[in-house]
């Protein structure tokens, strides 16, 4: 089957299908063909047609990223004809956005398979960078991961999912369904079986069959994650990412006690019955965590696909997963970070004492501003604002080495003026070197104030993983301290 190795943002130099697939015409089409079906689709409506595609953040349409109008790639050129047929496609191109991850189209051994690493893995065979900031947003604290990338194999990550996504699915309570149980015994609720009747209680033994309708706790979908989390146990890292915290603990035993009926040759039996998504009002949560569980369940060949579902994979928006990573950092140390696609922690942008009429003269969705972090110092003693000094930090999954986008400066700079801080700066990727991490501050005119930028050193040439982490712990407290701007976070 084809497999395509990407980067993401791979704008200023996107690789052709002739350079992915050398002297492989047949692969070059074929996957070329797979391509153009998802190509330039936004993530909508690439979602609501592929029930087995997983995008993070979880919800598209909240916020004002507009992270559903991204798509996957874009194929740039096009392809030479013999007719009607397909000669070749050696000038196509594969453009790619901010979206990482893997995906898949259709079943079985002859889908084409696109793995999207960060571009901070030009020279390494593993995505270090992803892993990482995966690992920290998903809370999972393991030593080695040993990752392995092989095409067949798919994507080990998908594994740090799991316990995310059930923690997340049982905080909305254990879901349960009316389930139908074939009973022979004394105690009748239900309605008597005649003919099972007849067959098992003649002559009379004092017990009745009867078939009784019940509200449990124990049925398909919870029956589908209890054997995702018995293959998980049998994976190298699966007991470590089933123990990870008490409460990922909790969640496997409050799923391994409820479904008592469990059968490992009932497995098959299972994943057919869950390939329609749930679709409780309620437990909504628990629709992502069927897909990511028959994903794993078929991760060994990655051939899981449905008949009206034919792409299939993880993917995760680059600039929200940097600005959750970022999170990890800098929350500890007092920063708030309000969240825009939920509506939480924003600040208002209009004096309602004074601005009640003039708060009504603009759309709704921009009466509060959010900034990716900020941290208030009520002690501060500045001139230009005395009331309140501090910093607000944006998070930038960008290249920001040749200087500022214009709309990203006045954004942050109506965020100093709202909310009276004095410092402001991008926070930003960027490849390890041994010379400045790119750290530089500007003085505004007019009211005054710094705006800052802040390359966050990525050591994309580390040899393991291990060494991976080491460095990057490095660059983490490097950004707090941040002394090559006089300025500590």
């Amino acid at each position: 089957m084809p497999h395509l190795t990407l980067t993401d943002n791979n704008i200023k130099e996107p690789p052709s299908l002739e350079s992915l697939f050398p002297d492989d015409t047949h692969a070059q089409i074929h996957a070329y063909q797979d391509l153009q079906t998802v190509a330039g689709k936004s993530l909508q409506e690439l979602c609501k047609q592929n029930g087995s595609l997983l995008v993070f953040p979880d919800s598209l349409k909240s916020g004002d990223d507009k992270i559903e109008e991204l798509s996957i790639f874009e194929l740039v050129g096009n392809p030479s004809y013999d007719g009607d047929k397909i000669r070749d496609v050696k000038n196509v191109k594969v453009k790619t956005g901010n979206l990482m991850g893997f995906i898949g189209f259709g079943g079985g051994m002859h889908g084409t398979q696109v793995e999207i690493r960060s571009r901070f893995t030009e020279n390494s065979e593993q995505d270090h960078f992803l892993h990482y900031m995966l690992e920290k947003f998903f809370k999972i604290n393991l030593f080695n991961l040993n990752y392995t990338h092989s095409k067949n194999d798919g994507l080990d990550f998908i594994y740090l999912i799991f316990p995310y996504l059930l923690k997340k699915a049982l905080r909305q309570g254990l879901l349960r369904k009316y389930r139908t149980y074939q009973k022979n015994d004394s105690a009748v609720k239900g309605v008597v079986d005649i003919n099972r009747h007849i067959k098992h209680n003649t002559p009379f033994n004092g017990k009745i069959a009867y078939r009784s309708r019940e509200y449990s706790a124990d049925n398909h979908v919870t029956q589908l994650v209890r054997h995702t989390i018995e293959f998980i146990k049998r994976k190298n890292i699966g007991s470590k990412i089933l123990s990870n915290d008490a409460e990922t603990i909790q969640a496997v035993r409050q799923i391994t006690e409820s479904t008592q009926s469990y059968s490992v040759f009932a497995r098959e039996k299972i994943i057919h019955k869950n390939l329609k998504p749930e679709s409780h009002p309620y437990f909504s949560d628990y629709k992502r965590l069927q897909t990511i569980c028959l994903m794993i369940l078929a991760h060994r060949k990655m051939q899981y696909s449905q008949s009206d579902s034919p792409v299939y994979g993880v993917l995760f928006d680059g600039a929200w997963l940097w600005e959750e990573y970022l999170a990890t950092i800098l929350q500890p140390i007092g920063f708030e970070h309000p969240t825009n696609k939920d509506r939480k922690g924003g600040i208002r942008l209009f004096d309602n004492s004074k601005n009640d009429d003039a708060e009504n003269a603009f759309s709704k969705c921009y009466r509060r501003i959010y900034p990716d972090f900020y941290r208030n110092n009520t002690k501060s003693e500045s001139e230009d604002f005395p009331e309140n000094d501090g910093v607000i930090l944006d998070a930038k999954y960008k290249r920001l080495e040749n200087g500022f986008v214009r709309d990203d400066l006045y954004q942050i700079i109506s965020y100093m003026h709202t909310m009276k801080i004095s410092t402001g700066g991008f926070v930003y990727p960027r490849p390890f070197s041994s010379s400045s991490n790119g750290a530089e501050a500007y003085k505004l005119a007019g009211l005054g104030g710094t705006v800052f930028t802040y390359g966050f050193e990525i050591p994309q040439n580390a040899a393991s993983y291990d060494d991976f982490r080491r460095a990057m712990r490095d660059s983490e407290e490097e950004l707090i301290r941040n002394e090559e701007i006089g300025i500590s976070l």
